[in-house]
């Protein structure tokens, strides 16, 4: 039997069918003939064509009906071919289309599979050899997949005559260079099964016996395989591929010692759910066109669970992970945990690589490939979550995952020399369409290393601030236009229509845009342009600041003569600014309102969800205090990208009593000038009007520190607290029982977190001999009851004694407190 068609030297557009069917020994008739109907793919390309007088839905032999809805569309063709309703579910493909004779072909029922899209595309017809007998002709569509089904070819011939018995092989009942003809290994009650089982194990189990060996891993093909594949990716100048995953596949390659010993043998290379039927007795398995003679460890069963997860039920990383390594020690039992965990790692190594230049040699991506890299992507992480800091993996998959959207989203005010490597405090700026944003959010939201994750929306944009489990942070806002309140900066549309590509691929608004949108974010927010923006663009070409200026003269009507000078916020410049904007046609009077309005709800909105954070730090002279809420202000500004305000002792609403009779500036100065509890009031009565003063300011000073810093997000530092008027308040110049100020705290705003600092009275001394050590003592111990008592009582709030011995350690221990608390 001859079927010999010539292999073309490029891939053949289902979309012509003309040129497919030539393909296939047929050709176009006026009259006479057969004639055809179809199946499209979700995106209207064609899926399966068949003869329009086939009474049986042949072509399910080519799809794999696993999943419930796949099995429903099955039933549901199953029923339209009963009932004689093809002519109704599926159109009538044009023409008329004859054997051309150049090969014997079906010229009656017969289902042909068009192929996937990219180098390995192939046609598959199936059809009846014989009654009962199913047979499948593979068709070579390029070079790359004429190469496939050769290699195909040897591999059946090859292990057919091995006699395997726990698992069943196609026979190679006919080949040339242009088609393979098998059989089918489909036996009555056999079934695809979505789930890995013994009999999935009883057929790698027999491959491994018989074609396993041990040996170092730098002397195995696969690791020759995999550090050139991974090598090659790295020197891509232009690839779609996303920069973080050829990235993260350099990085995991580095963490694996290639002088360890591996076990390797043959694997299918694509053992998924739809290339394998269970039978009632054993394994069928069918395209083993990827077959590896010299894989690693259990990569069929780690391809099965991977492929099955990410194209089918759309599990998480996570979850995918989990599973793999369970089902393997399930049915492996005897190969250690840490081989399993290489043998898993180099699995990833070489399926992601070798599909990401599978990808990169291929110009149309249909939606699965998406799919994949974002998966696979995923893995990765997860594999270097414990030597990598998880911001940075953050970046990297956040990055290639706006580069793979149908849109890609545009990185704003880029300043890093690559975007995948801001500095260790930059946030993320992306400018997306608007089902982007969201989809975003999502992504962030459920991050495998994200501990959590905040969102704070408003009008224009989504802000989400990522808590990792390293402890590192990253803040994100995910804009789909580009506003300031009731103003529109520039067209969002135009800025992602008209974007570049920077370094690593990554899209960045054109040089005006990104000039454009950051001049105008700072000066309508009252404030210069960040010497860091400004600098960046002091570095370009003399002609092209020239042009960035005159642009503004042109749009705006304002004339400044350098960068820097159009940098400094101008307040008369910045209203004709405003007044600019609102003549743009974007900015009417009825855009202005309902931009406006969307804007005060956002606020009202966030109002009413406040997360900012108050901590209050006690303890007397010399213990520590000032220090240490120097570096904790430095740490939430710079790592956790926190607003930090700093308040002494009291939210200051009321001047210090002095202030009546000195005036402010007088007052600060001769507080700085007296030493602490020198007042000589013992006066029950004064001591009252002072605390009864500074405790009007407690009350209600908490509604303004409230609305002015807790309510927007705000961390507040207090450097003291009312404690002091419990236990010092010989400090405030106060005669009090510590009883009843203590009783009236049950109307103070109760801090989420305070830390009293405390150390040994003789290093106190060396560093501030203001206080007996008698008397740093009893504070001591009077703050360290007083804080086990609140802590008793109130059991929303934190009360910590630390002793400050060493900086770091007590740096590190607030650190854990603020972490959790945030």
């Amino acid at each position: 039997m001859t079927h010999s068609l010539p292999v073309s030297d490029h891939t053949t557009d289902p979309a012509d069918l003309p040129a497919l069917l030539a393909r296939l020994g047929y050709a176009p008739v006026a009259t006479g003939g057969v004639r055809l109907r179809g199946c499209p793919n979700p995106d209207g390309s064609l899926r399966w064509l068949w003869p329009t007088t086939l009474r049986q839905p042949l072509f399910l032999e080519l799809y794999n009906a696993a999943s419930p809805k796949a099995r429903l569309f099955s039933a549901f063709v199953r029923l339209v071919f009963f009932c004689r309703l093809q002519g109704v579910f599926f159109r009538r493909l044009p023409g008329q289309f004859a054997a051309t004779g150049q090969q014997v072909w079906p010229r009656a029922d017969f289902a042909l599979f068009t192929g996937t899209p990219g180098p390995n595309r192939k046609a598959v017809c199936c059809y009846a050899l014989a009654p009962g007998q199913l047979v499948f002709a593979k068709l070579p569509l390029g070079p790359v997949s004429a190469e496939k089904v050769q290699a195909e070819t040897t591999t059946l011939l090859h292990l057919n005559q091995r006699g395997f018995t726990r698992f069943d092989l196609p026979r190679v009942l006919d080949y040339e260079p242009g088609h393979l003809l098998q059989s089918s290994v489909q036996v009555p009650g056999a079934r695809r099964a979505t789930r890995f089982g013994p009999a999935h194990a009883s057929c790698l189990q027999e491959l491994l016996a018989t074609t396993g060996t041990r040996q170092p891993l730098a002397a195995s093909n696969c690791w020759e395989s995999i550090t050139g594949q991974v090598a090659e990716l790295q020197e891509l100048s232009e690839t779609r591929v996303p920069f973080g995953l050829r990235t993260k596949l350099r990085h995991l390659l580095a963490t694996l010692d290639p002088n360890q010993e591996i076990s390797v043998g043959f694997a299918h290379g694509d053992f998924t759910p739809w290339n394998c039927w269970l039978g009632p007795e054993k394994l069928a398995i069918y395209d083993l066109e990827l077959a590896l003679p010299e894989a690693s460890l259990l990569y069929d069963l780690f391809h099965f669970e991977v492929q099955q997860a990410l194209l089918t039920t759309r599990r998480s990383a996570v979850d995918i992970r989990t599973q793999a390594l369970a089902t393997a020690q399930r049915h492996f039992a005897t190969v250690p945990a840490a081989e399993l965990g290489v043998a898993w790692q180099l699995y990833l190594l070489h399926q992601v690589a070798t599909g990401a230049l599978l990808y990169h040699a291929q110009t149309a991506w249909h939606p699965q490939v998406s799919w994949l890299l974002n998966g696979w992507n995923a893995l990765l992480t997860l594999e270097l979550a414990p030597a990598m800091e998880h911001r940075q993996l953050a970046i990297f998959d956040l990055l290639d995952y706006v580069q793979l959207l149908g849109q890609p989203g545009v990185v704003l005010k880029p300043r890093a020399a690559n975007a995948y490597y801001p500095a260790p405090s930059s946030d993320l700026d992306l400018l997306l369409e608007e089902a982007d944003m969201e989809a975003g959010v999502h992504f962030l939201r459920h991050y495998p290393l994200a501990q959590s994750a905040v969102l704070r929306p408003a009008a224009h944009m989504q802000s989400v601030d990522c808590l990792f489990q390293d402890g590192s942070l990253l803040s994100v806002d995910l804009l789909h236009q580009l506003e300031r309140m009731e103003l529109r900066l520039l067209d969002a549309e135009a800025v992602l229509s008209q974007a570049e590509r920077a370094v690593a691929g990554v899209p960045v608004p054109s040089l005006r845009d990104d000039f454009v949108y950051t001049w105008l974010f700072y000066w309508l927010n009252q404030s210069n342009l960040p010497l860091n923006h400004l600098r960046h663009f002091q570095q370009l070409a003399a002609g092209q600041q020239a042009a960035l200026l005159a642009h503004l003269t042109a749009a705006y009507g304002l004339t400044f003569h350098s960068l820097a000078e159009a940098s400094v916020y101008v307040p008369a410049k910045a209203e004709h600014l405003a007044f600019t904007l609102r003549q743009a046609q974007a900015n009417g009077r009825l855009h202005r309102w309902a931009r406006g309005l969307r804007y005060l709800l956002s606020t009202a909105v966030e109002f009413g969800r406040p997360g900012g954070l108050i901590i209050t730090f006690s303890g007397v002279d010399g213990a520590g205090k000032s220090t240490v809420i120097e570096h904790v202000k430095e740490r939430l500004e710079k790592k956790w990208r926190k607003r930090v305000v700093v308040i002494r002792h009291r939210p200051s609403v009321l001047p210090i009593i002095s202030a009546w009779k000195y005036g402010k500036q007088g007052a600060e100065a001769r507080s700085v000038q007296n030493l602490p509890r020198q007042g000589q009031n013992y006066s029950l009565g004064s001591s009252l009007a002072r605390f009864a003063y500074y405790y009007v300011d407690y009350v209600f000073g908490q509604a303004v520190i409230w609305l002015r810093h807790t309510r927007r997000g705000h961390v507040v530092l207090y450097d003291r607290y009312y404690f002091d008027f419990i236990n010092d308040g010989r400090r405030s110049n106060i005669d009090l029982p510590a009883r009843l100020t203590q009783a009236l705290y049950a109307l103070v705003n109760k801090p989420r977190l305070n830390f009293f600092l405390y150390a040994d009275p003789q290093e106190i001394l060396r560093r501030k001999q203001e206080l007996s050590a008698s008397t740093i003592t009893q504070l001591t111990q009077q703050y360290k009851t007083l804080f086990g008592q609140l802590g008793a009582r109130y059991r929303d709030s934190r009360y910590v004694p630390i002793e400050n011995q060493d900086l770091d350690t007590t740096l590190a221990l607030i650190g854990q407190y603020i972490q959790q608390e945030i």
